[in-house]
């Protein structure tokens, strides 16, 4: 059956019952983005946290990022499962407080790395206009699914696939050392941005009105990659 004709999903809902699901759903990102910028200022600013969090990601060379990755991985599993196993509200808002706790605990050690790198000038130079082209290249996207009727379906095959793509480039270029170039983390950053796109069409052509926590975690995980990969093209442009 067609998803737009599923009187189960947010599409067929009654008017007031969708503006209830996208407010309840955006409320969240921007709380679960505030939060994130808590809990990652808060890391930061504790050495005695972030220094050995650093050692950890980063001493154990390519092996030991890998299995940072797929530690990080395995907790992102468990905070879907709990956003989108059906339990109570309460459960569902613990798995995306999980997320966004295991998202500002992966970024603090390597934003700790370029504080180190380029000093003061990380969070002026760096971080914040790409915090800023988060807001604007995020909200540019969801403004195209809701501002128009085109159907994005045709995209669920580039996203899944590139997606295997993009994880195994990422474990090579570590195994073998390569690094990652500008020219990957450019691909990288349009690659997120159609997930995005298609992720945001997704929740709103496909998701239940009582899913709004697992839409706001998909959402965030989303502008939280988009907001990385921006911040690796502004410090690349310093180095």
């Amino acid at each position: 059956m067609n998803d737009y004709t599923n009187p189960f999903v947010v599409a067929a809902a009654a008017p007031a019952a969708r503006a209830d699901f996208y407010r309840k759903t955006y409320m969240l990102v921007a709380a679960s983005c505030a939060v994130f910028g808590l809990v990652l200022a808060g890391t930061l600013s504790m050495p005695a946290v972030v220094n050995p969090l650093t050692q950890l990601f980063f001493g154990g060379g390519a092996l030991g990022w890998l299995l940072v990755l797929a530690a990080f991985w395995g907790i992102s599993m468990l905070a879907n499962r709990l956003a989108f196993g059906g339990a109570s509200e309460g459960t569902q808002l613990a798995g995306l407080g999980i997320y966004i706790v295991a998202e500002a605990l992966l970024f603090a050690p390597m934003l700790n790395v370029l504080m180190m790198q380029f000093g003061e000038a990380t969070l002026s130079e760096i971080v914040a206009p790409a915090a800023v082209s988060t807001l604007l290249l995020a909200g540019g996207l969801t403004a195209t699914v809701f501002m128009t009727k085109t159907d994005f379906s045709f995209l669920r095959a580039f996203v899944s696939i590139g997606f295997v793509v993009a994880l195994g480039a990422i474990v090579l270029l570590t195994l073998f050392g390569g690094g990652i170039g500008t020219w990957f983390i450019i691909a990288m950053t349009v690659f997120i941005s159609v997930a995005i796109l298609y992720q945001t069409w997704v929740v709103k052509t496909q998701f239940r009105p009582d899913q709004h926590v697992g839409a706001a975690l998909i959402i965030f995980a989303g502008v939280a990659t988009l907001f990385w990969y921006l911040i690796m093209i502004f410090a690349s442009r310093r180095e």
